[in-house]
């Protein structure tokens, strides 16, 4: 097995081993390795895209962000200033009962104001709340984050000073807001926000709730052009001193010799067949969570059981978060047409917030009764596309029956589960905003196994360890590993959330710093917010990364162009896998592989969408330079020396990239007799099958949807020459890619009827 050595690596490139990796880079100049399993970088920061549309998986609001603050100064260090900040409407949040509905200000004078307008009986015990959250809120830093990063004896002196607030701080929610408050409507309005932390009021420790609710008294803030700029800029300053991110490394175990942590086994993803490859480094820092670190990663007998027993048993007790079914729709028009300014909405059936299992049950039923909705676009500044999310909290093991099952492949009853789920979750959206269904165009709903797929969450709990009584009294989860070179970064050794992540980065890169090490990251911060933000890099710095110039482009239709780029370099690549291209600074965009031939890369990029990469093909000249990543994905021909099988590719648009250079392997193996393909466009001048620098192609079946005048093609869309195909479903592979409302549509129709083999590319 192949190694190699650096300064640190990191596990997991979400917010706090960015955070960590950055830190490390920027203050002490260490080279670091980020392995992400994911082929985005950014955890639960990364957005992902449909026909130029992003929606943030993960990001949804950040409190606290105001210029000068020390979470803004952090984030504008790792950032050197790139990553930019939208301020949310002044009223950030609707809280909607029946009959209640509630608009929090970013204003905690005003926000108190109107609370006592609606429950005047309350006021002096409204006027303690806002009180007992500041108290409750610092005491959540100091004991969580500050005792973290002090050296001895300071952190001894205050854990001292921690017993003072304990009581209040780490007795339920639930607790505090019955002792305190008589009203039940006021009881729930002020648990509204728990989906941000992801326990219900009887569950989560006070603590808790309040540096949540406290972090959001001067409203809410975004980043601007979104949350995938949080890893895009902060791997600059990673790069800049030899480090690299990355993608498709599912580290499998860390490697310990003695005692100590020396480095990890990796299964590299990134071909068509998976290799596993050895990393070492003094310093190993997991930002997998403290579950899969300890669990997962590490031994589970000998020597080393003895000494994470008691780390483990503390998981055991806080583990087992919630998750969530999210519900993405793409809009025709702003939501401001229907009176939204981008502000969140919490919405409810009833005032009971800890009935998870029959909340549950009702979402799987279509019937939910809670709901969190925002408005990614409308925050991101970016008014092209119009997005919506609506999430509904779930228990993760309701799924558990599917866990087994890959991605796309889960059967008629999960995909009528998602169909179910998903008119329920529109419909309570709707109800607190009229008009929202009739902008509708396009949905698609995550489920908790998403979350697990993708991000290696057990039961895909989307928190992190349970913000309860229990782990705020839980002493070895805060100590340092007991395993030398080993450290935990995220939000399980800080708080949940975005800012909870990245001061559990802060505190990992502080304790690999050494004593000082917090004092040196802020005075280095300090120091930062005095220069102004640093000029865009030009020039490659990763390993990872290549460097592209622009050496022809072509235009194949209206709006298709074919760019070739040289890459001054011969690399191998599996046809069906796509390389990540950057179009504007920070904004990178996936396309498959057309074709690669020497050193010459062939794209094909469409124009049609608006976004980011429609805007760099239109205007890209012969000579530029960009950068790219390559070659990454799964996606590839299945049994490709069957001679029995029967293989259908399906597309729209550029979708054929992907199988032009799998009609080649087909051809030169003798199989492509045995494979047709479907491909749908809305003209005749579309239509660029019938271009000469197409070959390879199989039988064909052109099909045209808007164009009556067109000869020689099917009039329709692709989805019913599909819908009415007859297959043998043991003996048929099925291929798609192209417009996302057609891979999906293709994949329930074709898993309904009878399909196993469906393998699909929607980008």
């Amino acid at each position: 097995m192949p190694t190699q050595k650096w300064n640190a690596i990191v596990i997991g490139s979400g917010i706090g081993g960015m955070t960590t990796a950055s830190l490390l880079a920027k203050v002490a100049g260490m080279k670091v390795l980020v392995l992400e399993k994911h082929s985005e970088r950014g955890g639960l920061t990364h957005v992902f895209r449909r026909d130029g549309a992003s929606w943030d998986v993960g990001v949804h609001y950040l409190g606290g962000m105001e210029p000068g603050s020390s979470v803004r100064s952090l984030f504008d260090f790792m950032s050197n200033k790139a990553l930019e900040w939208n301020r949310m409407p002044d009223d950030f949040e609707r809280f909607i009962y029946p009959g209640l509905d509630f608009a929090v200000p970013s204003d905690p004078q005003l926000y108190q104001q109107r609370l006592n307008e609606y429950f005047p009986d309350e006021a002096p015990a409204i006027r303690q709340y806002f009180a007992d959250l500041k108290n409750a809120a610092q005491w959540h830093i100091m004991s969580r984050v500050v005792h973290s990063i002090l050296p001895w004896p300071m952190n001894l002196l205050l854990r001292q000073w921690q017993r003072l607030g304990a009581r209040m701080a780490t007795q339920t929610t639930g607790q505090y807001l019955r002792d305190h408050f008589r009203s039940h409507k006021l009881q729930a309005l002020l648990a509204s926000q728990w989906g941000d932390y992801g326990l219900p009021p009887e569950e989560s420790a006070f603590a808790q709730h309040a540096i949540v609710a406290w972090s959001y008294l001067k409203g809410g803030w975004f980043p601007d052009k979104g949350a995938s700029r949080i890893a895009r800029t902060f791997e600059v300053g990673v790069e800049a001193h030899g480090g690299a991110i990355r993608v498709c490394q599912e580290v499998t175990e860390i490697l310990i010799e003695g005692n100590r942590a020396v480095g990890v086994k990796v299964l590299d993803g990134r071909g068509a067949e998976p290799k596993e490859i050895e990393y070492r480094a003094p310093v190993i820092i997991s930002d997998a969570g403290a579950e899969v670190t300890y669990n997962r990663l590490l031994p589970t007998d000998g020597p080393f059981s003895q000494l994470a027993a008691e780390i483990r048993k503390e998981i055991s007790s806080v583990s087992g978060g919630l998750s969530a079914v999210v519900l993405y729709l793409r809009l025709a028009k702003p939501v401001s047409t229907i009176g939204v300014k981008g502000e969140n909405y919490w919405i409810k059936t009833n005032f009971e917030h800890d009935n998870i299992d029959e909340q549950t049950t009702a979402v799987m039923d279509g019937k939910p009764q809670y709901a969190y909705m925002s408005f990614p676009s409308a925050k991101s500044g970016d008014d092209r596309f119009h997005t919506a999310e609506v999430l509904g909290i779930v228990n993760a093991e309701v799924f558990s029956a599917w866990r087994n099952s890959t991605h796309g492949n889960r059967g008629h009853e999960y995909i009528e589960l998602k169909q179910r789920m998903a008119n329920g979750l529109l419909d309570l959206a709707e109800s607190a905003t009229p008009g929202l269904k009739e902008l509708v165009q396009y949905t698609e709903l995550s489920t908790p196994l998403t979350v697990e797929d993708f991000v290696s969450h057990p039961g895909g709990a989307i928190y992190g360890l349970k913000g309860s009584p229990k782990r705020y009294l839980a002493r070895a989860l805060g100590r340092p590993s007991p395993i030398a070179g080993l450290y935990l970064s995220g939000v399980d050794i800080s708080s949940l959330g975005v800012s909870g992540g990245m001061y559990g980065g802060v505190i990992a890169a502080s304790r690999v710093l050494g004593p000082l090490g917090f004092m040196k990251i802020m005075r280095a911060a300090r120091q930062s917010q005095a220069t102004s933000s640093v000029p865009l890099k030009t020039e490659v710095q990763s390993s990872e990364k290549k460097r592209a110039v622009l050496h022809s482009k072509t235009a194949l239709t209206p709006s298709i162009w074919q760019l070739t780029f040289e890459i001054f370099e011969s690399l191998k690549f599996t046809p069906g896998q796509f390389a990540m291209l950057r179009v504007a600074p920070y904004e990178w965009r996936n396309y498959s592989i057309a074709n690669i031939e020497g050193s010459r890369l062939d794209l094909l990029v469409s124009t049609r969408t608006g976004g980011d990469g429609s805007i760099f093909a239109e205007n890209v000249q012969p000579g530029e330079e960009t950068e790219i990543e390559l070659p990454f994905g799964s996606f590839r021909l299945q049994n490709d020396h069957n001679e029995t099988r029967r293989r259908v590719f399906i597309a729209t648009g550029t979708g054929i990239a992907p199988f032009l250079p799998m009609f080649a392997s087909l051809a030169s193996s003798g199989n492509l007799h045995a494979s047709e393909l479907l491909f749908g466009c809305s003209r005749k001048e579309d239509d660029i099958t019938n271009l000469g620098i197409l070959q390879h192609l199989p039988r064909t079946t052109v099909c045209v949807s808007r164009d009556p005048t067109a000869e020689g093609v099917f009039h329709g869309r692709v989805t019913k020459v599909a819908q009415d195909m007859k297959f043998d479903a043991t003996t048929t592979d099925f291929y798609l890619c192209g417009a996302p409302a057609m891979v999906e549509d293709c994949r329930t129709m074709l898993s309904l009827a009878g399909a196993t083999h469906v393998l699909t590319e929607p980008f």
